[in-house]
């Protein structure tokens, strides 16, 4: 009985004790996060949180941060350092808007060995930024825009290189040198046409290489590339054909001689169908009017074609001819819009100065009138005064200089003095 009691004190004990550890921990998560046990790890989870900055309140001795999914635009020096996140083995920052992270940005950081920077606004890293994380194994650089400025990354212990999805279009030769331990690498969904086969030579421990989703030529660089890949036996999917594409120049020269072979073949099943039934022999000369030969194939695409550049020229001419109708027909309109223009304006001009006229004759007809009428009323009426001075001077025509009635012989002032 007395055993049973302490047994039952001693159990009680212990789960007070680990509900006061649970409740420590507890407090010291950051109000952004979720605190938890991830694979053995201690974890913080702040999550779309819509944080600005790696300041999350988080306690320090997490040894998993997962930081995805937020507006975070810059790693500065010594950052997580000054945190004190010096025991991170796991750092996730994919899906936020990091565009710049500084070349010290990561120090301290000694057991640091993976890290996501997925999902981001990066253009171009530093070469020596994660020089000084000595257990560093994966590095995951998907979908960033590095177009051609792909880092010159150095890292001694770096085993796993993502750099899918980053719109790469050219790798320099010595793109890789400074990763002498990468196994695994990435370079899928790009933008690349060709890869030399120096950029992976110093790749000596590489053992699995992803190309596929790249535009490539196939082209002498592509084979040397694939065969010095399955030379090493390292895994890879083969992104080109056994034979190189042949050129269309290629194909009409070596066509010829193709015809001829297959020419040779069709007689030798012919005489060979000769020797069987009559059912098989209606059966093959069925099978071989469906399948002509090459040269009549030739033939056709011959006649084919001419057919086709007689139909192009009979368009172009077509064409031609309509454009050339078009422009004469508007010339001849626009002509005769001119001409009936000029003759309109012709005849307004001619009813202008005809109307003028007719007025002009009816004013003098009415002045003609008017001075008639004057000179008859003044001869009418002797007994009227004269007329004043300023009236004639403006009237001249009114007034005309009477008759004289002077003398023949005298000077005209007789009268006055007689």
């Amino acid at each position: 009985m007395t055993h049973g009691i302490a047994v039952y004190l001693t159990i009680s004990l212990i789960s007070m004790f680990s509900a006061c550890g649970t409740t420590v921990l507890t407090r010291q998560c950051s109000s952004f996060c979720v605190c938890d046990t991830w694979y053995g790890l201690e974890r913080a989870s702040c999550v779309g949180r819509h944080l600005y900055s790696i300041h999350t309140g988080a306690p320090n001795n997490v040894q998993a941060l997962d930081l995805s999914d937020n507006v975070i635009s810059l790693l500065s020096n010594f950052e997580l350092a000054d945190v004190g996140m010096t025991r991170l083995k796991y750092l996730n920052l994919s899906e936020n808007a990091i565009s710049e992270i500084g070349l010290n940005a990561f120090d301290g950081l000694t057991n640091l060995t993976i890290l996501d920077l997925s999902k981001n606004r990066l253009h171009d890293i530093s070469d020596e930024v994660f020089e000084r994380n000595r257990n560093l194994r994966i590095l995951i650089l998907s979908k960033n825009n590095f177009n051609s400025h792909v880092p010159k990354l150095r890292s001694s212990s770096l085993m796993e290189l993502s750099l899918d999805s980053c719109q790469i279009s050219h790798l320099p030769p010595d793109t890789f040198n400074g990763l002498t331990h990468v196994r695994r690498l990435d370079l899928s969904n790009n933008l690349m046409i060709q890869m030399s086969t120096i950029v992976v030579q110093t790749l000596h421990v590489l053992n699995k290489l992803s190309l596929e989703g790249n535009p490539w030529s196939c082209n002498k660089i592509m084979f040397e590339l694939q065969t010095y890949l399955n030379a090493k036996s390292i895994e890879f999917n083969e992104v080109c054909g056994k034979k190189i594409n042949v050129k269309k120049f290629e194909k009409m020269i070596n066509l010829p001689t193709k015809s001829r072979s297959y020419h040779h073949l069709a007689n030798a099943s012919m005489l060979f169908d000769e020797t069987k039934s009559v059912t098989e022999y209606n059966v093959s000369n069925t099978l071989k009017d469906k399948n002509l030969s090459t040269c009549e194939q030739m033939i056709n695409q011959m006649h084919v074609v001419d057919y086709k550049s007689v139909v192009y020229w009979f368009l172009l001419l077509g064409f031609i001819l309509g454009i050339s109708s078009g422009v004469f027909i508007s010339y001849i309109w626009l002509s005769r819009m001119c001409l009936c223009n000029r003759r309109y304006r012709y005849h307004e001009q001619f009813n202008d100065e005809l109307i003028t006229s007719q007025r002009l004759s009816l004013l003098d007809s009415y002045l003609q009138g008017l001075i008639s009428s004057d000179r008859s009323l003044i001869e009418s009426c002797p007994g009227t005064p004269p007329p004043q001075y300023r009236d004639v001077m403006l009237r001249p025509n009114l007034y005309p200089p009477r008759e004289s009635n002077l003398n023949n012989n005298g000077n005209g002032y007789g009268e006055m003095y007689t």
